[in-house]
This record gives C-alpha cells, sequence and structure tokens, in this order.
C-alpha cells in the first residue's frame, strides 16, 4: 500500500490501483472501514427475501396494474409496483408474513378505488412467509374484471411506507437543481460502500429538473460507477430545452447490475401510469451504459410489442462493454466482494447476455468511445479508466448505427463540444 495523507491507495493483486469506481480513484483509510461497512451491508441484504411474479387481467386487459405487498404484523401496505401493461413484478422485502394483491389502475392515480377497480388477493388470500433470504418466484396474480374480489385495505401512493431495514421506496420525479447538494462525489462513492446508507439518506430513482411537461420529450441520464447526475452538467445546459426534458437517474453502484437495470425499469413503470409518456430517450456513461442496456432488455423482454413506451434512441458513452480487467481482480483478491464487481469481469454472465437481447426495432443506438489515456492497463489503448478494446465490443459495435471516439479521458468527455453536438444532432432527428 502508498501511503497518502493518511490514507492507502487500495493495490490488490499489484495492478488493481484503486479502480473499483471506473472512473474515480477510491482511497481506502488503512482500517478499511470500507470494507467492513460494505460487508455490513451485504449481510443485511443476504437476510432480505425477493419475491417475483406476474401480474396479468383475465381477457387480456391492457390497464396499468398496482401491485402492493401488505405487510400483516406491520398493518399496512409497505410496498407498491406499477405496471403499465401486465407484466412481471417483484419485491425485495425483510423476512416477515405478507399479503400479495393487485389491481387495475384505470384512473391513473396509483389509488385503489375500491368501486371501481377490479382486484385480486394471492391465493384469495393466503399469507406469504418469507423466510430471512428466501427467494420466491412464481407468485403469478390475475385480476378477473367480472369478479366481485376487493382488497381488505387502502392502497395509494401517500401511504406507501418502508418498515426498519425495508428498502427506501424510489424518487419518482423529484424536482431538484443539477448541483443539489445529493449529487456530489462522496454521495456517488456511497453508493458503493454504503448502498443501504445511500438509499436511506441520499435517495434512488429519477429526478426532475422542472415540472413534467407532455410536450417535451424525456431524455434520461444514467451515471457510472460512484458516479452522480451532476456529471452531466455540461451536456444537460446543451440540450434544446425547448423540446426536451432532462430526467436523471441516481442509484447505488453496489448491488448486481442486472438488479439495478430492474429497479430503473421499475421506477420508469411508475412513471409512466402516473405522466403517460410515450417516448424516452437514453444517455448513459461508463458502466451506466450497461446499467441502461440491462433494463432495456428487462423492459423488452417482459412485455414486447405490448410496450407503451418506445425508444428511438440510446446513446452510451465510453461504457466498458467487455467488462474491466479491475473488477476480475477484484473479484479474485478484495476481502468482500460488491456484486456489481462480479458483473464487471469480463465474460461474466451480465456481461455476455446484454448483446443477446435484440434492441427495440425503432431504438437508433449511439456508441460514442474516449481514447486518450495513459500507460496503464496492460499497455492496452485506453481512456485512463477503459480500455478502448472493450468500448469496442465488437457484439455491441455490430448492434450500433454510429461509432465515433473522441479524444478525451474517461472523465472529460462529458464535457466535449463536439460530442454535445452530436447529441443534439440525434435528438434533434428521433424528435422529428
Amino acid at each position: 500500500m502508498r501511503s497518502t495523507q493518511g490514507h492507502a491507495t487500495l493495490m490488490i493483486g499489484r495492478e488493481w490501483i484503486a479502480r473499483i469506481g471506473f472512473g474515480l480513484a477510491i482511497t481506502v483509510p488503512l482500517s478499511g472501514c470500507e470494507f467492513r461497512t460494505l460487508r455490513k451491508n451485504l449481510e443485511v441484504a443476504s437476510e432480505l427475501t425477493a419475491v417475483e411474479g406476474r401480474a396479468d387481467i383475465r381477457g387480456g386487459g391492457s390497464a396499468p396494474i398496482v401491485v402492493v405487498a401488505y405487510g400483516v404484523s406491520a398493518g399496512k401496505v409497505v410496498d407498491m409496483f406499477v405496471l403499465p401493461r401486465p407484466g412481471p413484478f417483484f419485491f425485495v422485502l425483510p423476512a416477515g408474513t405478507y399479503r400479495l394483491g393487485a389491481f387495475e389502475d384505470r384512473n391513473r392515480d396509483l389509488a385503489y378505488e375500491a368501486a371501481e377497480e377490479p382486484a385480486v388477493l394471492f391465493a384469495n388470500p393466503t399469507d406469504v412467509v418469507l423466510e430471512p433470504g428466501d427467494r420466491r418466484k412464481g407468485l403469478d396474480v390475475i385480476i378477473d374484471p367480472n369478479a366481485s374480489t376487493q382488497l381488505p385495505f387502502g392502497v395509494s401512493l401517500a401511504s406507501e411506507q418502508h418498515e426498519i431495514n425495508q428498502l427506501p421506496a424510489p424518487q419518482l420525479g423529484t424536482i431538484v437543481d443539477i448541483d443539489d447538494a445529493r449529487f456530489s462525489e462522496e454521495n456517488g462513492k456511497l453508493g458503493m460502500w454504503n448502498p443501504l446508507q445511500f438509499l436511506a439518506t441520499v435517495g434512488a430513482g429519477v429526478y426532475f429538473l422542472e415540472e413534467y411537461d407532455p410536450k417535451k420529450t424525456p431524455v434520461l441520464f444514467v451515471h457510472g460507477a460512484t458516479g452522480n447526475p451532476n456529471q452531466f452538467k455540461y451536456l444537460v445546459s446543451h440540450i434544446d430545452r425547448s423540446r426536451f426534458q432532462p430526467w436523471l437517474a441516481y442509484y447505488p453502484s453496489a448491488p448486481h447490475l442486472e438488479r439495478i437495470g430492474q429497479s430503473l425499469v421499475r421506477t420508469l413503470s411508475a412513471l409512466q401510469v402516473k405522466y403517460n409518456f410515450q417516448r424516452l430517450i437514453l444517455v448513459a456513461h461508463s458502466m451506466g451504459g450497461l446499467v441502461t442496456r440491462g433494463a432495456i432488455n428487462y423492459a423488452f423482454r417482459s412485455v414486447g410489442s405490448t410496450r407503451v413506451v418506445h425508444i428511438p434512441a440510446f446513446v452510451s458513452i465510453s461504457s466498458p462493454w467487455n467488462g474491466h480487467a479491475a473488477a476480475a481482480k477484484g473479484a479474485e483478491y478484495s476481502p468482500i466482494v460488491a456484486p456489481s464487481w462480479e458483473d464487471m469481469v469480463p465474460g461474466s454472465p451480465f456481461i455476455q447476455s446484454l448483446p443477446e437481447t435484440p434492441l427495440p426495432p425503432e431504438c437508433e443506438y449511439s456508441l460514442f468511445f474516449s481514447y486518450r489515456g495513459g500507460t496503464g492497463l496492460g499497455g492496452e489503448a485506453n481512456d485512463g479508466t477503459v480500455t478502448v478494446a472493450s468500448e469496442l465490443s465488437m457484439p455491441i459495435q455490430r448492434q450500433a448505427v454510429r461509432v465515433m471516439g473522441f479524444n478525451e479521458d474517461h472523465d472529460s468527455i462529458l464535457t466535449n463540444p463536439d460530442l454535445a453536438a452530436q447529441l443534439n444532432a440525434i435528438l434533434a432527428r428521433v424528435a422529428q
């Protein structure tokens, strides 16, 4: 270890030099407190349960569906999952006893109207008893519009509350300034080393910079590992705000990338039901590109041709499509391994799965990469953080309508005027 002002730069296998953050050098105190904190987070997470199922409407209805988890001991709804159309749902819950229910949200107000909205109780009703670490699949619910079933509890977005140790509800369009204190480097790192505290005190989800405007097309910006939305400040300030509305994804980067992507889809689904937007443009940096592609794949596989949101454009910037060798070193030598590092290992199942699901037919994909790097990373051409070979994964390249390189490093590319101009040209074209 090399001492720096009372701290030490983490070196694992003599090669992995503080590159856990894929773009942000991370210093770890000699006490290793970050690793201990991450270990405790993962221990708590291992006690949580996962519930998965599918919600449908008998007869093929297509109204939005709200699936709810009712905590028996709490005596209230503890979580909601909003679907724009019939499809899969999931909950991450503390061990306990629950009832699952669902209703057609015919007026799209995210509240249950017993007299007007058909509902269903899982197994009518059967308590779902979840032991620590349980993983339950196949808890499907089918709403029968002709049945008289009613939920025995009230449901509204305002009633969405969470017990201790449960994951907090996501931000659904909270209006902020791009310089909001939550969007700090420290909080970005917090999301890697202490994701539960990030969720509780910072808040994951999708943030808005202004009130929703149905006349504007939303553009969702997705940051990378240990990143934050403020990194997109330059690009956000250079898009045509009279035609486009920037949305900012924010998430802790320690969990598995597939789960981060699924959670992003969950948040966007709730926003779609609330605002009924039909189109969404995606712009992602670094590992955020992998998260975003995983989210696209999950959504496309889940609902296919019944999608209510179309993605006319997806732009990835300096994304490590072939993974990162540092993640492999971390997974092999680190005293504790964040799940996202496992996914970033070259050749991991997650990496291999990304190009297997075709992009939506309307999606114009642009691959932007950076190549101004140093002498590290095994001598391969790189941008200082990611090798060019990883940025230019051939299976991903084949799906791009354009591939464009910029003489920038991994972070400075986000303030490149030529990239901003290219992004604006793409936005203008797909908005026509």
